[in-house]
């Protein structure tokens, strides 16, 4: 009985102690109040590139002027992770251009509600001005 009670301790220490190290998700939990970490997209991977790639180029300049690193080592380090960074911040600014031109490209030319010259109300789909017979297109450009 004893030793059965010392296997049950032991397997429940063990288990409370891997935990962490299972997480939520191997162990079938929804993640009722607790945060469900989601796979990274294509933006949080390239900052998360840049952040690592400074991180290393500074960590390299400690290093080099604490004297672990030779001259050679460390052009050779930094130039490395420069690329890196380099290519993240490329990526990143590539996927922010490509963003904005599909802001730009879905939006809506600008109607106007009054018509400049007489200033009645205008229909919203209406080209020409129903009062005074004004075109609505060379007002709005």
């Amino acid at each position: 009985m004893t030793l059965f009670a010392s296997i049950v301790i032991v397997v429940a220490a063990a288990s409370f102690v891997a935990m962490p190290f299972l997480g939520a998700e191997a162990l079938g939990e929804e993640g009722g109040g607790a945060t469900v970490m989601r796979a990274p997209g294509a933006r949080q991977m390239f900052e998360r590139q840049k952040v690592d790639a400074y991180a290393a180029i500074k960590e390299a300049e400690f290093d080099y002027q604490m004297g672990k690193l030779s001259d050679v080592d460390f052009k050779l380090v930094r130039d490395k992770y420069a690329a890196q960074a380099l290519d993240a911040i490329a990526a990143l600014d590539t996927a922010s251009t490509t963003r904005t031109r599909q802001i730009k490209e879905g939006r809506r030319p600008a109607r106007i509600a009054f018509c400049p010259i007489c200033g009645r109300g205008v229909p919203p789909r209406a080209n020409f001005c129903p009062a005074c017979g004004q075109s609505l297109a060379e007002a709005v450009a």
